[in-house]
């Protein structure tokens, strides 16, 4: 089970950080560079990083989504434990508002990153005001990845040496 909680946590981070990275990226550094290209070699450019941009937030996207409900389920079973009742009363409440928040603002960044990749015209609006729209996508960014900060501190459950000690007293161990 440890290693099944590493792999999903591992590839849930390169996901983000693909997402994140990437977004922070073309918002910052290439779209301001690429406003001294003429309008064709712009436009040809734009297609050949669209095309291959899609294809990884599609990537991350499935990855974002498995990984990430699979690590919160496997969480949830793990907090069941007599070992987590201290835990459960003084932050699953936190934990609990972090995450949907979390998920919800992950929701809307797959729709916004989605709607700059996609070439459909019912997205066009998205992609005509680029920059605004990557701007709210990068702070949207920034805000899960400090609830997911949040969400790592709660994690704080049984002690080991603790856990070890109770089994110890009861024969257990």
């Amino acid at each position: 089970m440890n290693w099944l909680v590493f792999v999903l946590r591992w590839f849930h981070l390169v996901a983000a950080i693909t997402v994140v990275g990437g977004s922070i990226f073309m918002r910052l550094a290439l779209v301001p560079s690429i406003g001294v290209l003429a309008d064709d070699q712009r436009k040809m450019l734009h297609e050949q990083i669209r095309s291959r941009w899609a294809k990884l937030i599609m990537a991350s996207i499935g990855f974002l989504l498995i990984t990430g409900l699979m690590n919160y389920f496997l969480f949830l079973q793990t907090t069941k434990t007599a070992p987590w009742d201290q835990w459960r009363q003084s932050y699953n409440a936190i934990y609990q508002a972090a995450f949907g928040a979390k998920f919800l603002l992950a929701l809307s960044i797959f729709f916004i990153a989605s709607a700059l990749a996609g070439r459909t015209s019912a997205t066009q609006r998205f992609r005509a005001d680029a920059k605004y729209w990557m701007t709210i996508n990068v702070a949207l960014a920034l805000t899960v990845v400090a609830l997911s900060g949040v969400l790592r501190l709660t994690h704080t459950g049984p002690n080991v040496l603790t856990t070890s000690a109770a089994s110890s007293e009861t024969g257990n161990g």
